[in-house]
């Protein structure tokens, strides 16, 4: 298997997307979607980094964050992944191809780089029929974003034009 060298530096704004071990979806149910936001705090609190933004579908997480001097992204991906095999089997769940071995990453390059990937992860249940708009989807960011200002509560009903057909899957 080819190893792959990824170069971030020290506060690079960074776009992930983690998938499930053959497309799985081990994450549709709830409690496993509350599972995996409990090992993303814990994950912060012991490793800070600054979470920027998230949305977690029955079979991959797209995760936005900025990670802290000392920390980088490799270790934090590694670190959640591990987490949450951990508590899988501690709780007597399946826990082995839980995710594939690689990852999707983005360096955001600019603001308008920024919100275009947040609108990507925010407007993500939508386009993959979960919900009709991104207020209805329980397991992302989007209300916090809502509640900074920076969306109306009724946006998301159709594609924003800013991601035109992006697909980070």
């Amino acid at each position: 298997m080819a190893r792959f060298k990824r170069y971030f530096q020290p506060e690079d704004w960074v776009f992930l997307t983690l998938v499930t071990g053959n497309r799985q979806p081990w994450l549709r149910d709830p409690e496993s979607k509350r599972h995996l936001l409990r090992c993303m705090r814990e994950l912060k609190r012991d490793r800070p980094f600054r979470h920027l933004a998230h949305v977690i579908l029955d079979d991959h997480l797209h995760w936005m964050l900025v990670a802290n001097q000392g920390y980088d992204v490799p270790t934090l991906v590694s670190s959640l992944k591990r987490r949450v095999a951990f508590e899988r089997r501690r709780r007597g769940l399946s826990w082995g191809g839980l995710w594939r071995p690689r990852y999707y990453d983005h360096i955001l390059r600019d603001d308008r780089d920024f919100h275009i990937h947040l609108d990507y992860v925010h407007y993500n249940p939508v386009r993959h029929g979960y919900v009709a708009m991104a207020r209805q989807y329980r397991w992302s960011s989007f209300h916090a974003w809502v509640a900074r200002g920076a969306y109306e509560s009724c946006w998301g009903a159709r594609e924003p034009p800013t991601i035109g057909g992006l697909d980070l899957e």
